[in-house]
């Protein structure tokens, strides 16, 4: 079974339409509350690549969207280790739902 971080990222390798505007990921809460392995947080580094590389070739600015976890960390806590490149660069929108 694959992840959804690691489909989004295959899913998005195969995006060839130069009209695409907005990418927008949205993590599972419950994967955002359970420790992260050496191996999901590399798939989490090449999803950052692949974004970072959107952005530079076709100025799309992603928004990762998260659901808001009460008295549990969240994805603002999460994302300069998961999208470190993002983040450094101030690349990435963060945004909020309630569920």
């Amino acid at each position: 079974m694959r992840s959804g971080v690691r489909w989004v990222t295959e899913a998005l390798r195969t995006v060839k339409s130069k009209r695409l505007q907005q990418i927008t990921p949205r993590p599972d809460h419950n994967a955002l509350a359970n420790k992260f392995g050496e191996a999901v947080c590399q798939q989490w580094h090449d999803l950052d690549s692949l974004l970072v590389q959107f952005w530079a070739s076709h100025s799309i600015r992603p928004k990762v969207t998260y659901e808001v976890g009460v008295g549990r960390e969240d994805m603002r806590d999460y994302a300069p280790s998961l999208l470190p490149e993002l983040t450094r660069r101030g690349l990435v929108d963060l945004a909020e739902y309630e569920h």
